[in-house]
C-alpha cells in the first residue's frame, strides 16, 4: 500500500518528461539524499519509477542502465528500494499509481538481475536472435539518408560511429524486437527479422528510448514499418527535405477542480506532427500549478497566487520581453489552466512571434486537431453591437463554451449595468458548447472578431478600464490575452469563478505595464516590462 505524504525533496524539481539512464541517476540520487522510498515497478522490458513520499504518487518512465544501477543500489543499501511487477499492458497504460498496489523490499543484490534481464529483452546483449552484420547496417544507413527515421525528425546522425558492435545495438533499432518478449516481438518473427534491414530503423537516442522503453504501446509495428517505409521513399526525393520545420512545445497547465492534469510527451508529439512540424526535444513548463486543492473561493486566494507564483511570471517576462529577445523559436501552446492565468500568459507573450495554439478535447482525449472536421462557417462566432458613444469602463464576456450566468456575476457590475452606465459587449456563439473550437479556423475567426473588439473598445470608446469575464476554450482565452498590446491596452480586470455555486470574483488585474491582484491590500503587484 502506499504510505502516508511526507515531506517533498528539499530543492528538487519533481519530473515530468522521461528518465533516460543519467537523469534517472540524478533523481534517484536526490531521492536518497531525502531518504525517500523510491518504487521500481516493471513488466517484461518496461519499467516506471515513483517516489513513495511524494503526493501524486505520478509515475515516471525510465530506462536505467549503467549509472542508474548503481544508484538503484545505494537506495538498496539503504531499504529504500521497493519492488513491483505488473502484467506489462497494465504497466502500459498507468500513469498514476493504483494505491492498493503493494510493494516488497528490492535488495542490491536483485537490482543487477532486474537491469541484466531488461537489458536482454530491448537486444541490448547477445544471443537473442542473429545480430545485426555490417551489410544490414549499411543498408539501413543507405534507407534512412544518415538521418533519424521517426517520423518528423530527421537528425543528422553522421557524426556517429555505427560500425562498432556497442553503437548498432544503440541507434539501429528494431522494429520487431529480437527478442520475443522484446518490444513488437514475436515467437513467429522475433529470430527470424533480427537481421533483416526491413525490420530495422536508424533512430537517435531519444526517439529510439521512445519506442522501447518509455511509449512503446504507442508505436506498434504497422505505424513503424510505415514510418520507415514513408522516410525511406522521402530519402530517394529530397535527403535535405526531411525535416519538419522545427518548434518548442509550451504548456500552460494547472490542476483544475482538483483534477490532476498530465499529459506524456507523446501526445504532444502526436499533436505538432498533424500539423506537420517536428517538435524539439524538451518541453517548456510556464507557471505550472501542482496543487491538488481548489482555494480560489477563499479571500486573499489571488494576491497570494502572485506571490506564490511570481518567479514563473518574471521568468516568463524575461523570455518573452521584446528588448531582450529571449525566446526566438517557433513555439506550439498546449493551454489547461485557470482563465486569469491564460489571459495574462498571453499577453506577456504577445503576438512578435510565430505561435501555434492548441485546444484539448476531452472527449477524443486528444491535442491533436480533428482531421475530419469542419471549420465554422463565417459568421458563427460574432460580438453584439458596438456602442459608438465613449465609455470610461466596458464589460466584455466571452461566452463561446456557455451563456453567462448574469446573476453570478458581481452586484456592482449588475447595478452599474441596469443603471446604463457599464456598456456590455459579448463575444458569442448560436450554440455554446465546449467543443466550439474545433478546427484551427475557428481559432483564427476568434481572433477576428476579438481584435475588431479589442480595438473598438480602445481606440473609439476610449475607456480606461475593461471588466473581462470568459466562459470559453483555453485557446480562445490565451489568444485573447495575446492581443493586448504591451504598454497601450487599458486596464483588464480579469474575473474568476471558483465553481458553479460560486459568483464571479475579480482575480488579476493587467495594465499596460504591471499585473497585480485587485483586492490586494498590500497593493503587491509585478512588473510585466
Amino acid at each position: 500500500m502506499l504510505p502516508a505524504n511526507l515531506a517533498p525533496v528539499t530543492g528538487a524539481t519533481f519530473p515530468t518528461d522521461n528518465l533516460a539512464d543519467q537523469e534517472l541517476a540524478a533523481w534517484l540520487d536526490a531521492r536518497l539524499a531525502a531518504g525517500h522510498q523510491v518504487a521500481y515497478i516493471h513488466g517484461g522490458f518496461l519499467c516506471k519509477v515513483m517516489d513513495l513520499n511524494e503526493p501524486g504518487y505520478s509515475l515516471h518512465p525510465a530506462d536505467p542502465q549503467g549509472e542508474a544501477k548503481k544508484s538503484l543500489k545505494k537506495l538498496a543499501n539503504r531499504n529504500l528500494l521497493q519492488r513491483l511487477e505488473l502484467p506489462l499492458q497494465i504497466l502500459q497504460d498507468a500513469h498514476i499509481a493504483d494505491p492498493t498496489w503493494a510493494y516488497t523490499l528490492l535488495s542490491k543484490a536483485e537490482v543487477d538481475g532486474l537491469i541484466a534481464t531488461r537489458e536482454g529483452l530491448l537486444g541490448r546483449t547477445s544471443g537473442r536472435g542473429q545480430e545485426i552484420n555490417d551489410k544490414t547496417a549499411q543498408k539501413v544507413w543507405a534507407d534512412a539518408g544518415g538521418r533519424c527515421m521517426f517520423e518528423g525528425c530527421g537528425e543528422d546522425l553522421t557524426e556517429i560511429p555505427l560500425w562498432t558492435k556497442a553503437a548498432r545495438v544503440g541507434y539501429l533499432a528494431h522494429i520487431v524486437a529480437s527478442d520475443p518478449e522484446g518490444p513488437r516481438g514475436s515467437q513467429a518473427d522475433s529470430h527470424r527479422l533480427s537481421n533483416e534491414p526491413e525490420n530495422i530503423m536508424l533512430m537517435c537516442d531519444a526517439h529510439h528510448r521512445l519506442i522501447d522503453s518509455f511509449a512503446p504501446s504507442n508505436y506498434p509495428a504497422e505505424v513503424l514499418y510505415e514510418m520507415r517505409r514513408a522516410h525511406r521513399d522521402m530519402v530517394q526525393n529530397y535527403l535535405d527535405s526531411l525535416a519538419f520545420p522545427r518548434t518548442r512545445a509550451v504548456t500552460l497547465h494547472a490542476n483544475l477542480a482538483r483534477v490532476p492534469t498530465y499529459f506524456h510527451d507523446s501526445e504532444l508529439i502526436e499533436a505538432i506532427l498533424a500539423t506537420r512540424r517536428a517538435m524539439v526535444p524538451g518541453v517548456i513548463h510556464y507557471v505550472r500549478r501542482k496543487s491538488q486543492r481548489d482555494d480560489r473561493n477563499t479571500p486573499g486566494f489571488w494576491d497570494q497566487y502572485l506571490r506564490e507564483h511570481e518567479g514563473d511570471i518574471r521568468q516568463l517576462v524575461t523570455g518573452f520581453n521584446s528588448a531582450s529577445g529571449a525566446v526566438t523559436e517557433s513555439l506550439a501552446i498546449f493551454p489547461l489552466h485557470h482563465i486569469p492565468t491564460l489571459v495574462l500568459a498571453g499577453r506577456i507573450m504577445g503576438e512578435a512571434q510565430a505561435i501555434q495554439v492548441f485546444q484539448y478535447n476531452k472527449d477524443r482525449r486528444t491535442w491533436a486537431w480533428d482531421s475530419a472536421a469542419v471549420p465554422k462557417s463565417a459568421g458563427t462566432l460574432s460580438v453584439s453591437a458596438l456602442p459608438e458613444n465613449l465609455a470610461s469602463e466596458v464589460l466584455i464576456t466571452i461566452e463561446l463554451t456557455a451563456a453567462i450566468d448574469e446573476e453570478a456575476m458581481p452586484a456592482e457590475l449588475q447595478t452599474e449595468i441596469s443603471a446604463g452606465r457599464l456598456p456590455w459587449i459579448r463575444i458569442t456563439t448560436p450554440a455554446p458548447r465546449f467543443d466550439c473550437i474545433s478546427h484551427p479556423d475557428d481559432l483564427d475567426q476568434f481572433v477576428q472578431v476579438s481584435r475588431r473588439t479589442i480595438d473598438h473598445v480602445q481606440d473609439v470608446m476610449r475607456a480606461h478600464k475593461v471588466h473581462l469575464i470568459a466562459i470559453s476554450p483555453a485557446s480562445t482565452v490565451f489568444r485573447f490575452g495575446q492581443m493586448l498590446q504591451a504598454g497601450h491596452h487599458p486596464k483588464y480586470v480579469v474575473y474568476d469563478r471558483a465553481g458553479r455555486e460560486y459568483p464571479f470574483v475579480p482575480a488579476l488585474s493587467i495594465t499596460g505595464h504591471a499585473v497585480s491582484a485587485p483586492d490586494s491590500e498590500q497593493d503587491f503587484s509585478i512588473s510585466l516590462r
